[in-house]
């Protein structure tokens, strides 16, 4: 399987400064398509059920599911989201990207952070460490004995809830944890902790990797509940550092879909 790899390192001299968003990512596309084949195949299987049965129920509730089965058959028809075009984003141009797809099912990012391994590893480890950095995603539960409840809402209100646990823990340098069996989106991720280079910190690297049923489709169909692996792991990268040399993680109070946003 094709795998993602983002590297977020930041330039000498700029270590414990806060990553800032790439030209790309932070001034949005006017108009044309924005939007991956992968996730329109997606939409439109998903926009035309939603159509059908909105259309069958003569209620408030039928209209809204039809008009939301619309509004994804369009996005698979135009291959053009508006909220991806106030947000900057582009999963269509990122096809032609070598190694940064976003129908990868898996990623790997870094960054590095001007604190000692040792530091970032416990803080990691704190329990509501994941749950503030992961807020824009899921909610993150944590279960004790390494397990983490995991939860997403996503369309029509459904919720999709699972568990994971540590399946190799390293203190002080990191570890790794998989879904249990049964899981409705099984997932598996890895944080690593180093010492960078010339003593400028320690170069933190998450992967993460989604297996939603289904293949393909069932990749583009996670992604509509935010679940894009590169995002994922750049923006939690992100607040991590954030955390640790600030104390503060940036808001995401007014951005209903921060979960693709890719600031």
């Amino acid at each position: 399987m094709a795998s993602t790899n983002v590297i977020l390192r930041d330039p000498p001299g700029r270590t414990a400064e806060a990553r800032q968003p790439s030209a790309r990512e932070a001034a949005p596309r006017s108009s044309g398509a924005n939007v991956g084949q992968v996730e329109r195949v997606a939409s439109a299987a998903v926009g035309g059920t939603l159509f059908l049965l909105g259309l069958g129920r003569r209620s408030l509730g039928g209209a809204a599911v039809a008009a939301l089965g619309g509004g994804l058959f369009y996005r698979a028809v135009t291959g053009h989201c508006h909220l991806y075009e106030a947000l900057g984003i582009d999963t269509a141009a990122d096809h032609g990207a070598a190694g940064a797809s976003q129908d990868a099912p898996e990623a790997t990012a870094a960054i590095t952070i001007g604190k000692p391994a040792k530091e970032l590893d416990r803080l990691w480890r704190e329990p509501q460490t994941l749950t503030r950095i992961t807020s824009g995603f899921v909610e993150l539960t944590p279960g004790g004995d390494g397990r983490m409840h995991w939860k997403a809402r996503g369309p029509l209100g459904r919720d999709f809830e699972w568990d994971t646990r540590v399946v190799e823990d390293r203190p002080g340098s990191g570890q790794r944890w998989q879904s249990v069996d049964g899981a409705s989106l099984p997932s598996e991720g890895e944080v690593r902790f180093r010492p960078a280079p010339a003593d400028r910190g320690t170069e933190v690297t998450l992967r993460i990797r989604f297996d939603p049923p289904g293949g393909a489709l069932g990749l583009a169909a996670a992604k509509l509940l935010g679940f894009v692996p590169r995002l994922f792991a750049e923006r939690t990268l992100h607040y991590f550092k954030s955390l640790a040399e600030t104390g503060e993680i940036p808001t995401t109070d007014r951005q209903p879909a921060a979960r693709s946003d890719t600031r």
